[in-house]
C-alpha cells in the first residue's frame, strides 16, 4: 500500500517536472519569436530561425514524454 503511494507521488512529481520544462520551452520559444519579429538584421533573423526550429524539436520531445505518462 505504501509502495503504491510512493510510486504515485514519484510519478506525479515527474509529471510536474515535465510540465514545468514544457512551460519553460514555450516561454523561450515566445521570446525567440519576439526577437525574430522585431529584428532587421539578416544574421540575427537566421539565428532566430535556427533557434525556433531547435526549440520546436525540444518542445515536441518534451510533449512526447508527457504523453507517455498517459499511455
Amino acid at each position: 500500500m505504501f509502495k503504491k503511494r510512493r510510486e504515485a507521488k514519484k510519478r506525479k512529481a515527474e509529471l510536474n517536472r515535465a510540465n514545468s520544462e514544457l512551460g519553460e520551452i514555450r516561454q523561450e520559444l515566445n521570446n525567440t519569436w519576439q526577437v525574430f519579429n522585431s529584428t532587421t538584421d539578416p544574421a540575427l533573423t537566421e539565428a532566430c530561425i535556427y533557434e525556433i526550429n531547435a526549440l520546436r524539436a525540444k518542445y515536441d520531445h518534451a510533449l512526447k514524454g508527457i504523453r507517455s505518462y498517459f499511455l
